[in-house]
């Protein structure tokens, strides 16, 4: 089987990119024949590895907030063998063009929406845009696609208030299992915060749980990993400057070994946002055996059934409570909760079976199998 994704492998891009690239990896070493298309990196990107195929489109051109590649379809149409097209997230040109082509020439298309139809995300930015577009367009490419990839039941239902009719898969993301080097080598209680620096991802509650928590979280330290934007990383340092805190640290955008180095200082990892479909940041720190702190913006529940971090409420109140109460916890403690979180990963996310599901879902579309029980008609 040869499917073709549409996505980016750009380092840059985060979280979105290193899981489609390890569910690459997966699908390869299970078989498939994949191969990725994606736009030209401009100076200073990357890809994330080599091992996967990559084909480069032709020149985008951008318009303001909208990017156009002229020749995608061009450049698609010509790959030769192609069984089924995967195509990343929702608001890209690339996805009206790949599901009409799809259409034209008979090939099924599976999209994954990537948290772009929560609610939130349609209307913190451009949604007259936004509900005009799936009006007009995208609504029919969603419908007409063989099979909608969601990686929780909560994304799903999102997409089916929208009128979303065609079957959807849930699938989560996955990780690589591996032993990460380095151990935590001193006492400090650490809160890190891993990712991209929007403010949907609502760092500052971070650092307003640190003020507020005052005496209590002298000796401990925040720890913000992370980049993107300019200007709300300069409110952030300016809230950090007026609070008159000096235990905050901003270390920037880190990749590979500084950001394993930075991570195995941590005692906690916090993910603060105010909705994602499935926040790979809480797998990045679970598999170093790190607990975990996610708001119930994101689908993390099992931090609390398994025993391996809190899921608290969306509210500052909240987030300052559960850092509090990570804060009460011994060393031993913290590390039996990380060890447990490592477990749930190993069993649930790893590249192997997750990549086993999404080829299921791939058999059942190409009808070389039965529908798996991921599938939701």
């Amino acid at each position: 089987m040869k499917v073709l994704y549409i996505a980016s492998l750009n380092v840059k891009t985060g979280g979105p990119s290193f899981s489609t690239y390890n569910t690459l990896i997966g699908l390869k070493a299970a078989g498939a024949d994949v191969e990725s298309v994606c736009s030209p990196l401009e100076s200073g990107d990357r890809l994330i590895g080599d091992e996967i195929p990559v084909r480069f489109s032709r020149k985008q051109t951008n318009v303001g907030i909208f990017h156009y590649t002229p020749h995608l379809k061009e450049d698609v149409r010509r790959i030769e063998n192609v069984d089924l097209y995967h195509i990343q997230g929702v608001w890209m040109y690339s996805t009206c063009v790949v599901a009409s082509l799809g259409r034209e020439i008979g090939k099924p298309y599976i999209i994954s929406l990537r948290g772009t139809l929560y609610p939130q995300d349609i209307m913190k930015s451009n949604a007259p845009l936004k509900k005009l577009a799936l009006k007009l367009r995208l609504l029919k490419d969603l419908n007409n696609a063989a099979c909608i990839h969601t990686t929780c039941e909560e994304e799903m239902n999102y997409c089916r208030a929208l009128g979303v009719k065609a079957p959807c898969c849930v699938v989560p993301n996955p990780i690589e299992i591996k032993e990460y080097q380095g151990e935590k080598e001193d006492a400090v209680f650490r809160l890190g915060y891993l990712g991209r620096l929007s403010p949907r991802k609502n760092v500052e509650s971070l650092i307003y749980a640190f003020s507020e928590l005052g005496e209590k979280a002298r000796d401990a330290e925040l720890l913000i990993i992370g980049g993107g934007d300019d200007s709300y990383e300069h409110f952030l340092k300016k809230e950090v400057e007026r609070l008159g805190l000096n235990n905050v640290r901003f270390v920037g955008f880190l990749t590979d070994k500084e950001k394993d180095k930075a991570l195995a200082t941590c005692s906690v990892l916090a993910m603060p946002s105010e909705f994602e479909n499935f926040g790979n940041v809480i797998l990045e720190g679970l598999i170093r055996r790190i607990p975990c702190i996610a708001t119930k913006g994101a689908p993390w529940r099992e931090l609390e059934t398994e025993r391996c971090g809190w899921w608290c409420d969306y509210s500052q109140e909240a987030i300052t409570s559960a850092i509090a109460q990570a804060m009460e916890k011994s060393a031993n403690e913290l590390h039996e909760m990380g060890s447990r979180g490592r477990e749930l990963v190993v069993r649930r996310y790893s590249i192997e079976s997750v990549a086993a599901e999404m080829l299921s879902v791939y058999r059942w579309v190409t009808g070389e199998g039965e529908k798996p029980e991921c599938v939701v008609e």
